[in-house]
This record gives C-alpha cells, structure tokens and sequence, in this order.
C-alpha cells in the first residue's frame, strides 16, 4: 500500500493563501466598482458604507490569516504540530469574540489570530537571515518579508475599517467647530471668495472658489494650519472641495468643507480620523520590495544556471 502523501504542505497552503487573497480582493474590488456600475447603468447615485466591506470580508481575511499562519509553521513544525497551533489560537479569536476586550466584533476576532501570524512571521524572518549562502537567505527573508506585508495590510484594514471616527460641524468665522469623540477641535481663522478662469455668461469668471484658512487643535494644543477651498463650477454646473489631509505615524486626519453659506457666514465641516492606516501603506511597501528582492534573487538563479554559464563552467573543469 502506497503512503498517502500529505495534503497539509507547504506548497497546497501557498496555493490556497494566494486564492483566498484573490477572493477577498475581488470582493472589495466589486464593492469599489458597484456605485461606479450604479451611476452609468442607471444614473443613481449609491454609496456603501463600511459595514458593507466588513460583513463580506470578515470571514475571508480570517480565513486568509490562519492559511497564511499555516503555511508558515508547517514546514517547521510538522502537519500534526502546526494544526495544533493554528486550532488552538482559532479557539483564542473565538474566546475573544465571547469577552470582547476591545468591545468590536471584527476588531476582537482579528487581532488574536493576526498577532500569532505576526509572531510566526517575524520568527521566520529571523531564522531566514541565518542561513547561507546569501541567495538563500535574500530568497527566504523576501518570501516571508511579503507574508508580512499581506499582515500588516490586513491589519490596517481592520482597524481602520473599524474604528475610524467622523463627524461634522457648522461654524462661523473664527470660531471653534468641535467633533463628538474626536481628539481635534478646528477653528476658522479667515474667508476669502473671488472668481477665477475667464467670463463665463453673466459670471466675471467660470467659477467662485471660497479659501478657508483654520487651525487645528489637539487635546486643547496647537498642532497646526491648514486651508481648504469649496469652488463653485458655473460652467460645468457642480461644486467640488479641495481637502486637508495630515498622515501621522499612528493616524490619518482628514477635513473637508461639505457646505459653505456665504449669506450666513456658516460653514459645514466634515473631520474624520482613522488610526493604525499607516499598517496598511507599510504592508504595501513592505510587499513591493519583499517582490522585488525576490524576483532579483531568481533572475539571478537564471543566469547562472543558463546553457552558457554551465559550458564556461564544464570548460573551466577540464582545463
């Protein structure tokens, strides 16, 4: 009787890693493109929240974690050890779920299982960096550097996704506008409208560009300035914003003039911070080099194991 040889490889976990991730690309690929789909087919406007992405991509990106974890720890640590491992943190996301320490459904599913990936990935970047020759250990640290950054993506994600904060407020000329749960307060500073572009009709110009000047307030700090402008399009007949947009190590702060009443001198504001979307622009630059180091790494594979290096090679031996 032949051995049945094992399903649980690294190879078959690859495989499936790489169709899972498709899976959940194409599922936010879809979302992205439906209101797009929606406005030319029919001409309605539709919007898609976030609880729309997070139900349809909840049990993809755990699945696509706990494959990925598998097929980190399988090859060290054998088919029957590394289905311990993964079943056992898959029972902690669950006993998670149940406490809710982080008191969000998504957020209390993920962040277990992604931190053990995390750990195992970083464990074996550190053992890929110990080997030799150097093509092998370049080769190992680009393949899991990838791992890392499909982690961190994920992991920026759901954090973002899920505790993001936004609200609006309507204010005057240099007062204070205040957001509910925001750590920033704003304060209109100034106002200037002019028309810009060449006459259009009875217009002086094509459009009417309002700037507003404003600075910002952290925890009851300076943290600093801004403008922002609402334009009002005679000739194409709309009115579009230009926003401010502040990328810290740990957040994204984003402000953006929803509605300007120049009659009442008001102003209708729209603040949101997302935290930790920093993981996600690192997990995207952390794949990129991991694929390019790994596609140098195999080129030059190629090359030294092409016909004419290996008759230099044969010739080289018998002289």
């Amino acid at each position: 009787m032949k051995d049945k040889k094992p399903v649980l490889t690294s190879k078959n976990t690859m495989l499936a890693t790489v169709i899972v991730f498709l899976l959940l690309a194409t599922i936010i690929m879809m979302g992205m493109i439906t209101p797009l789909i929606a406005k030319l087919t029919t001409g309605v406007e539709i919007s898609l929240e976030p609880e729309y992405f997070n139900n349809r991509t909840a049990l993809p990106t755990a699945a696509l974690v706990l494959i990925l974890s598998t097929c980190l720890l399988v090859g060290y640590m054998g088919q029957k050890n590394t289905l311990v491992v993964v079943g056992g943190y898959a029972l902690l996301s669950i006993f998670f779920a149940i406490i809710s320490p982080f008191g969000n459904l998504p957020i209390d599913v993920s962040v277990p299982i992604i931190a053990v990936a995390l750990m195992a990935t970083i464990y074996k970047i550190i053992k890929a960096l110990g080997q030799k020759p150097l093509r092998k250990k370049v080769r190992g640290f680009s393949a899991h550097l990838i791992h890392l950054g499909i982690l961190f993506i994920l992991l920026g994600i759901v954090l973002s996704s899920n505790m993001k904060v936004e609200g609006t407020s309507v204010v005057s000329s240099n007062e204070v506008a205040h957001f509910p749960n925001q750590n920033y307060v704003l304060k209109i500073t100034g106002m200037d409208s002019s028309y810009k572009g060449n006459a259009y009709q009875q217009y002086p110009g094509s459009s009417y560009v309002t700037q507003i000047d404003f600075e910002i307030y952290k925890r009851g700090e300076y943290f600093r300035e801004g403008r922002m402008e609402y334009i009002t399009d005679f000739k194409w007949g709309q009115s579009y914003t230009t926003t401010y947009i502040h990328r810290g190590l740990t957040e994204e702060l984003f402000v953006a003039p929803r509605v300007v009443d120049l009659q009442e001198d008001k102003i209708d504001i729209y603040m949101r911070t997302v935290p930790f979307i920093n993981f996600l622009w690192g997990g995207m630059y952390l794949m990129v080099i991991g694929i390019i180091a790994l596609l140098i790494t195999d080129r030059r594979k190629d090359a030294k194991e092409s016909p004419g290096n290996k008759n230099k090679i044969t010739k080289g031996g018998r002289k």
